[in-house]
């Protein structure tokens, strides 16, 4: 809103009644304090594409090494003499500094704004995986393991949240935009860091390289990416949003956090530990675990269609069904027979189920959940939610390996917790849920 337009209450003439007093619901417009003074016009169309394509860009950096350290991780472990749980706690423990940090980084927002945060946690990011290399023993390591994950967190949580304020009426199709970016990462990481192990003979050469590559794209995004894009509000697009609960502390935002704890759980087990379980149960060359991995990475590539399905299905449907489909791909690894080929098919259906399909619309849906006033916080839920429950993933499914064996803990862990998650999504209530309206206003 410009300071030369009418506030929105004074569009309808006397006698007529706004939108809002149509509510049968009694859901109450959300406009926000900064609707009522002047507001920097948003960036839109191209340059509003571009600068997000940088963002993206960032975090796909990150991504790599996400899922670079699994593949590499025997040769860690011939290194420093790592057990199969601490090696498993390795893999995943990022993930527990991005859910310790991921709701203060949601509120941390609001202070510093988004543009900082994508600044300061890509730098943190960069620095750790440099760090790594340097690492005497476990401590130190899973030190630098957690750093980096709170450097995700924070680009993270700033990054999701552009997505909501820059497109609002496409949240879910921008949210998926955000996966596609890991998708990038995750396909071009593993070939890399194989090609760069092979050259080198070292693990070292591939985590230096992602490092450097991620400063030099945080300098990029410092110089070119305005904080008058990164901080763009729904209400400066002009496009107003109903719904939505005004606390974390509801129905919906609530049952999601569950579910996205019984994802983290599942997902990154996988992530963390199944190309320990090709190389090593099932014999396969680092190359051939790198496809299998590389595959379900590549699925991701469908993430802008499981936020377009987010932005217009009923999320019961939509999170029952992905997860049910993933639970059913991830029995299928585990069941079927030990071949290349088949564990990559699958792989890349667990892949384009779980992160191109569930992971979307639980990050879209919660940032849905709530008003956009708090959109940050939504983020942050997840992030929290997800990621404590990763960091730990690769521990508790150590233990469910050494008590099931592989197949036991993949289909009650993976599987199972997919299964789970699909079922509660049933509880959903989608007439609770924010939605833009186009009205006079627009």
């Amino acid at each position: 809103m410009t300071g030369n337009e009418a506030a929105p209450w004074q569009r309808f003439p006397r006698g007529h009644s706004s939108p809002v007093d149509h509510d049968p619901g009694g859901v109450r417009m959300t406009i926000s304090a900064a609707s009522t003074r002047p507001a920097t016009r948003a960036i839109v169309g191209f340059p509003a594409v571009a600068m997000y394509a940088l963002l993206l860009l960032a975090y796909s950096v990150n991504a790599m090494d996400r899922m670079v350290f699994p593949v590499l991780l025997p040769e860690v472990r011939h290194e420093y003499g790592f057990s199969l749980d601490q090696s498993g706690l390795q893999s995943t423990i990022f993930a527990l500094g991005m859910g310790i940090v991921g709701i203060p980084a949601g509120i941390a927002l609001a202070r510093f704004g988004r543009k900082m945060l994508v600044v300061v946690g890509t730098s943190i990011f960069s620095v750790a995986t440099v760090l790594t290399v340097f690492s005497a023993g476990f401590a130190d390591m899973l030190l630098w393991r957690i750093c980096s994950g709170v450097g995700e967190a924070l680009q993270l949580a700033a990054i999701l949240t552009v997505a909501a304020g820059a497109f609002p009426r496409h949240r879910g199709l921008a949210i998926g935009a955000v996966n596609m970016a890991f998708a990038t990462g995750s396909v071009i990481g593993p070939w890399a860091a194989t090609a760069l192990l092979e050259h080198y003979g070292t693990w070292h050469a591939p985590m230096f390289a992602f490092g450097g590559l991620g400063l030099l794209v945080t300098l990029a995004v410092a110089l070119f990416v305005p904080r008058r894009f990164t901080e763009a509000t729904g209400t400066q697009t002009r496009e107003p949003t109903v719904g939505g609960s005004p606390s974390l502390l509801s129905w919906n935002p609530i049952l999601l956090a569950v579910i996205t704890v019984l994802f983290g759980l599942a997902d990154f087990a996988y992530i963390g530990l199944y190309a320990t379980y090709l190389r090593d149960e099932l014999g396969f060359t680092s190359g051939q675990a790198g496809l299998a991995i590389g595959l379900s990475g590549l699925a991701a590539f469908a993430s802008p269609l499981g936020g377009w399905l987010t932005d217009r299905i009923d999320p019961r449907v939509c999170i029952g069904s992905m997860n049910a489909l993933a639970a059913a791909s991830a029995a299928a690894l585990f069941l079927g027979p030990h071949d290349v080929a088949w564990h990559a098919a699958f792989s890349f259906l667990f892949g384009l189920f779980a992160s191109g399909g569930t992971y979307v619309a639980l990050a879209g849906l919660l940032v849905k959940s709530v008003r956009p006033a708090i959109a940050g916080h939504g983020s942050g839920m997840f992030i929290t939610c997800v990621y404590i429950a990763a960091g730990v993933s690769g521990w508790v499914f150590s233990q469910f390996v050494s008590a099931l064996g592989w197949t036991g803990a993949g289909l009650l862990q993976i599987a199972g917790f997919f299964l789970a998650g699909a079922l509660l999504a049933l509880l959903l209530r989608p007439a609770l849920f924010s939605t833009t309206t186009r009205s006079e206003l627009s």
